[in-house]
């Protein structure tokens, strides 16, 4: 779905056209064995898909940058799966693709750990490209801490993860689902998380958690159903 000059896909994912840019936010690499080290027993043998979900949606649209909007990993552990994981992830998709990572509030630590693993990714806090400022979310940006504006009459848009956002469908009878969803506001658009991990928060029936999700005046979700999008009016 083409919007504004993104290109939305249904696997979770924005796609910036004019360079060549895909985004993705909330990956929580490594979410399964961060809840084992604090006692809560996740099973564990199911792969991670996420470098091979990526992978293919970097083929797909011909990608030269990939941005992670922020909660790469679950929680900084020295865990040998942990580095096993990022060392994939970073040594596949960096064939084809630059990486950055704008850290979120689950990376703290992550520069760290990626300097003792000998990873070269650059992290960010906030990224400003093809007239979007990119960002995790659960802080203000940076850009409008110092006085840029977010407005109407402006192109500038921010781009955030942060609030695993999901819309609930039913039949009005017996059947109901709860999809992952972007959300759109006048100069915000909010990334469904890409983790298959991560609960949604269901919008209108859970609070956001970042102050410019909080802040903000949504419009439209578009709902990621299967391999379809579904446009949905907020207002």
């Amino acid at each position: 779905m083409l919007v504004e000059g993104m290109l939305l896909d249904a696997r979770r994912a924005v796609f910036l056209p004019g360079s060549r840019t895909l985004v993705v936010a909330d990956l929580h690499l490594g979410y399964a064995w961060a809840k084992r080290v604090r006692g809560a027993l996740l099973p564990v043998s199911a792969p991670d898909d996420t470098t091979a979900r990526l992978m293919e949606l970097q083929r797909d649209h011909g990608a030269k940058r990939i941005v992670v909007l922020g909660d790469v990993i679950h929680e900084a552990v020295a865990l040998p799966v942990l580095e096993g994981l990022l060392r994939e992830f970073c040594e596949r998709l960096s064939i084809a693709s630059e990486i950055v990572f704008c850290l979120g509030n689950h990376d703290r630590k992550l520069d760290r750990l990626m300097k003792g693993w000998k990873l070269p990714i650059a992290c960010h806090r906030e990224l400003e490209l093809d007239s979007c400022c990119l960002l995790h979310g659960d802080t203000e940006s940076l850009a409008a801490a110092d006085g840029m504006a977010f407005r109407l009459d402006s192109p500038t848009r921010c781009l955030i993860g942060h609030e695993h956002p999901c819309i609930a469908l039913d039949d009005g009878v017996s059947s109901r689902v709860r999809c992952p969803a972007f959300l759109f506001a006048d100069d915000l658009l909010v990334l469904p998380a890409f983790s298959t991990w991560a609960a949604g928060c269901e919008v209108g029936r859970q609070p956001f958690l970042g102050p410019l999700a909080r802040a903000a005046r949504f419009h439209n979700a578009v709902a990621c159903v299967g391999p379809r999008l579904l446009r949905l009016p907020l207002r």
